[in-house]
């Protein structure tokens, strides 16, 4: 089991948001949904789109280069042409800290 590291604060990602990290190697995309945060990888499965810059419906992400589309909350491919889904990773808030868990 991996540990919890601080990666943002509450207030850096407004509701319907996401911010892009760099941590251990991983590149990571954090989402705001309701004030719930979720964690995937920020990179799209199909070309390496950057999600972080995609369009959010709802709860799904929509890459900006082909239109793929995964589930913020789960990592899963919701429509090609993306065939793989994204890991998806522990989120906790502690105060006002967001960690993830990196394993």
């Amino acid at each position: 089991m991996g540990t919890f590291t601080k990666v943002a604060q509450v207030d850096e990602i407004k509701q319907g948001a996401c911010k892009a990290i760099g941590i251990n190697g991983k590149e990571i995309a954090i989402f705001n949904l309701d004030g719930n945060f979720y964690a995937i990888d920020s990179k799209c499965t199909h070309v390496g789109g950057d999600l972080e810059e995609g369009a959010i419906d709802g709860k799904e992400v929509i890459c900006p280069w082909h239109g793929a589309r995964f589930d913020i909350t789960t990592g899963e491919v919701t429509e090609g042409p993306a065939g793989t889904n994204l890991a998806c990773y522990q989120v906790r808030v502690d105060n006002d800290n967001i960690e993830i868990q990196i394993t």
